[in-house]
This record gives structure tokens, sequence and C-alpha cells, in this order.
């Protein structure tokens, strides 16, 4: 391995020698800087013989003998000083703007110019808050994208004051010092504080990345650290399906449903009650995922046709999933507690807006936390050698619907999965030799397991 490319360049003193050397005469002192393989140099008003010169004094930065007479002593002190000075000032930049260091850069220091910064000093989430209104007044995104960039900035802004990662200002930074550490920084505050979803980072970096390409346009950030932040989104996970992967093998087989429906029956906690009827329901309504349960609204429900209709959270598209009379007994049970209420079952609250990604994630870890603690008790009294979770309802629908003959198809769809392929690679062993067709055989093969009064 290389040496690791110093972040700012170190200066050093020469005597400025044209030609063949001259010891007699005395030759300008210049501090000089390499960068980039590009040599910058500044005269020190010095003028010092070969004689009376070691470029290995004042730290290697080089510097008068004694023999240069008395002032040998304050010009070292002098020549040090401006080079500690330089340096100092180089080493701030290199922190606070990194990579972003010129020979152009370098030369006004050491003209003492005042500094102007490339992207003039403009403030970054204002820049990204000028694009995104461009982009809307051109019709270019819609209202709603539009809103949610400007709530992603504000949030942008919180994380800059909560993690000091703002700089003239609390929360706020400028173009320039823009960087990936910072964005890195920002999606790991987005998923352990904010306790966002992959997706929802994903989209609060939209306007965040638009504005670096176009600032790098601009020439206010650099190609190549713009090209790396263009990169941080975060890779979707390689999965069978959003929430699922290869089966784990954690299903109740039916001497344990048995047991489950017993120990519903007997138990004496109106809550954990209610929560084995949750799991029932999913497990009737054809293994419905745990936040289609807790997102579950009155007005999916068309008792009538015994269907529930219903935009399922993590495909985003409609699905229609036959109710059987168990699944029927369970929602008209709950009918009775929830009258006038949105949602069937409370486990979230009645002002919870879905389309929220960043509250619905809340809730859902809320949710399922609470149901699945529950569960978990039920488990171990059921002497069940792994966890019951709600997920389990799911998997023991797939598994005794394939076991019963029902066809991978038919299971396929019930289940809501893209395609065949997926439920069949999760659930291959369980496929049985012979296939059937039809969902009537399923119904009354499943009659067993309906929840007792």
């Amino acid at each position: 391995m290389g040496r690791p490319k110093r972040l700012y360049p170190l200066g050093k003193y020469r005597l400025r020698i044209r030609g063949p050397i001259d010891t007699s005469k005395a030759y300008l002192v210049e501090l000089e800087y390499t960068w980039n393989r590009q040599i910058v140099r500044k005269g020190m008003n010095i003028f010092v013989k070969v004689g009376d010169w070691n470029e290995k004094l004042n730290k290697g930065r080089g510097g008068v003998k004694a023999s240069y007479g008395p002032e040998a002593n304050r010009t070292n002190a002098l020549l040090l000083g401006r080079v500690d000075k330089i340096d100092g000032l180089l080493a701030e930049y290199a922190q606070r703007f990194p990579n972003q260091i010129t020979p152009e850069l370098i030369n006004d220091f050491l003209s003492d110019k005042p500094v102007i910064r490339q992207d003039k000093g403009k403030d970054f989430v204002e820049f990204a808050l000028e694009r995104l209104e461009s982009d809307y007044s051109r019709n270019r995104i819609g209202r709603s994208r539009y809103m949610n960039g400007k709530s992603g900035m504000n949030i942008f802004q919180t994380f800059l004051r909560a993690t000091k990662k703002g700089t003239y200002k609390p929360d706020s930074i400028y173009v320039g010092e823009i960087s990936v550490e910072l964005i890195d920084e920002y999606i790991t505050w987005r998923r352990e504080v904010k306790l966002n979803s992959d997706a929802t980072i994903n989209h609060s970096l939209t306007p965040i990345l638009k504005a670096c390409a176009y600032a790098t346009e601009l020439r206010m950030i650099d190609v190549a650290i713009n090209a790396r932040i263009q990169d941080m989104r975060i890779a979707p996970k390689v999965s069978l399906t959003i929430d699922e992967s290869e089966f784990d093998g954690k299903s109740l087989n039916q001497e344990e449903f048995l047991r489950l429906l017993e120990f519903y029956m007997n138990d004496k906690e109106p809550r954990r009650k209610e929560f084995i009827e949750m799991f029932l329901f999913a497990f009737h309504a054809c293994g419905l995922r745990v936040v289609d349960v807790m997102t579950l609204q009155w007005g999916h429900i068309d008792f009538d046709k015994k269907e529930l209709r219903k935009v399922m959270v993590k495909t985003n598209k409609r699905h229609v999933i036959p109710l059987s009379d168990s699944a029927i007994e369970i929602l008209k049970k709950w009918q009775g507690k929830r009258q006038g209420a949105k949602y069937v079952f409370d486990l979230v609250k009645e002002d919870l807006d879905i389309d929220d990604e960043e509250k619905l994630y809340r809730a859902r870890n809320s949710a399922t936390k609470c149901i699945n603690q529950s569960l978990n008790v039920v488990g171990e009294k059921l002497g069940l050698k792994f966890s019951l979770t709600m997920h389990v309802a799911r998997h023991t629908f797939a598994v005794l619907a394939l076991n019963n003959g029902l066809s991978m198809t038919v299971v396929s769809r019930l289940l809501g999965h893209a395609s065949t392929d997926v439920t069949e690679k999760v659930y291959a062993k369980f496929l049985p030799e012979t296939l059937s067709s039809e969902m009537g055989r399923l119904s009354s093969e499943l009659g067993i397991y309906k929840m007792p009064h």
C-alpha cells in the first residue's frame, strides 16, 4: 500500500538560483509549495549567500546559518513564523473544505489576498431549495415532490443542528462544504435517529443529490466529490419479496395451531386475546402482512362479497383477498368493538396518514413490537421451538395451503407475490406432487382451524 496523500501541502524555503552558482552573490529566499504537481513560490524579500544557507534548518524548512550574521536568529524566526502561518491556514481550509485546495488558493494565501470561495459563500439548503423551486415552476416536478423536497431539506437542517455539523450557523453549511463524509453521516442519522426506512432515506437524498450535481456544473463542488455523492443512494436489499427471504421454517403445524386455539379460548388476558385474534385474522385472510392488518380500514371490507380490497403497503398494488367465514367472524366481532372507527384493529391512531412514510414506519415498528412481544409469550407457553410472531401467520397459511393441495399459482396470488417464481422459491419443499386448483377444497380442509366461540 502506498502512503496516503496529505490533505494539504507543507511549505519549504529555497534560494532562487538561476544558472551557475555564484558564491559571492546573495540570492532571494522563496517560500515554495508543491500541490498536484504544480509549484507555487513567493519571494520573502530576504537575500542569502549559498554558504550561509542550510535547507535542513527550521525543522527541515530551510534557514540561515550563524555565519549569516547577528540577524540570523531573528531571520530564522521570521521564516519559520511565516511558513507555520501559511501551513496553518491551509490545514484549517482543508478541514473546513475537504479536497478543495488548489494552486490558485495557495497563491492567494502566499499573497495575503482574501480567499474567494468557489461557491461564493452560497448556503447549501438555500441553493437546493432554489433548484427545487426552479424545477417546480417549469413543471419538471409535481407539487407533492416539491413539498416533500422542502420538508426533506428542513430535516437536513435539523441534522446539521443536532449533530453540530453546521459551519457558519448551527443549521447552515456552504455549498462547497458538502462532502461524502457529511452525506454518509446524514444517512446514518436518518436511519438510527429518525428510524427512517431505506426508501424514505433515498427520497430525502433526491433534492440533495440534484443540488450537488448542479453545483458541480457551476464548479462549486469538485467533480470527484460529486461522483461519489451521486453513488450514495441506498441499494435495495436483494430479496425474494420486499419483506420476505428464504423460508426459515417458522410455521405452525396442525397440532400446534390447535393448541394455539385452545390457549386463546382459555386465556384470561383481554389484550393478549385480541392480539391472537389479529394473528388468526392474518392467517384466515390468506397470510395478510402485519402492516396491512395494522392499516386495514372498514372501507376495505365488502361483507356481501366476502372480499378484502386494499392497496398493499409493501407492494403498492391493489390486492383482492377472498375472506373465509372465520375471517368474517373475526371482523364482525371487531365491528362491535370499533363502532365508527376508521381502522379495523386498534393498532394505530385514527389520524395516521398512511401516505406519510416516516410516520407509517414508526407506527409499524411500534405496533409490530407490541404484538410480537405478546405473541412471544404465547409461543413460550405453547412450547414452540421458535418465536411466535405475526409473520408466522403468513408462513403458516402458505405451508398449510400447499400441503392441502392448493396450486402454487393460486397461493402466489393470494399471498400477493410478484410472481409464482417467488412463491416457489420460498416454499418449494412444500409443493405437493399432485396440484389442485380448487379453492373450495382449501376452504373445507381449513375448516378445522375455525376460531372457537
